[in-house]
């Protein structure tokens, strides 16, 4: 008898598993400055898993290359539950929340990175986003435009060059 429950117990939880969907969460900087917009259309024409599977996006759709892959990963998910996971890799610990509802999604990506070996200082980077999200479609939860400006020194000559970033927050459900 015990052996009967327990085995319909495991075969609940294991179909309940399979009913669930997944989400594939990504973080990407880009070294220029991106349009929303664009991006979002440029995004529908890929898998967002397949384009995140190196440091660097790797795709055939011009608007998508040359972004830095800063954290990407694929989570097992309900329709109406929260998900929570923690990722360490070498020097680097990600903490991710968010819950999935019919239809959209709140997600909270916390990066943290270690400055120096052996000492306790460490960078903190917090990505936050929420959004529609659609069946087996990248969509764009948040987007962060950086700009400055940096010295640069050659041949006793400092002069001021300026940058621009743009970093994504990119999810993509599917059932």
């Amino acid at each position: 008898m015990r052996l009967l429950l327990v085995s319909l117990l495991v075969s609940f939880f294991t179909s309940g598993a399979l009913a669930a969907g997944k989400i594939d969460l990504a973080v990407i900087q880009f070294p220029e400055d991106k349009a929303a917009a664009d991006l979002e259309e440029a995004l529908k024409r890929v898998s967002l898993f397949e384009i995140t599977g190196a440091d660097r996006t790797r795709t055939a759709e011009a608007y998508l290359k040359g972004g830095y892959v800063l954290f990407a990963q694929r989570l097992p998910v309900s329709l109406g539950a929260s998900f929570w996971a923690v990722t360490r890799l070498k020097n680097l610990s990600a903490d991710v929340r968010g819950r999935l509802e019919a239809g959209g999604a709140a997600i909270s990506i916390s990066l943290t990175e270690g400055v120096r070996a052996g000492l306790r200082t460490f960078q903190k980077r917090v990505y936050t986003g929420s959004g529609k999200l659609d069946s087996g479609v990248p969509r764009l939860l948040a987007l962060r435009r950086t700009s400055g400006r940096f010295p640069s020194v050659t041949k006793v000559q400092t002069k001021m060059e300026s940058f621009q970033s743009t970093t994504a927050l990119i999810a993509q459900f599917s059932p």
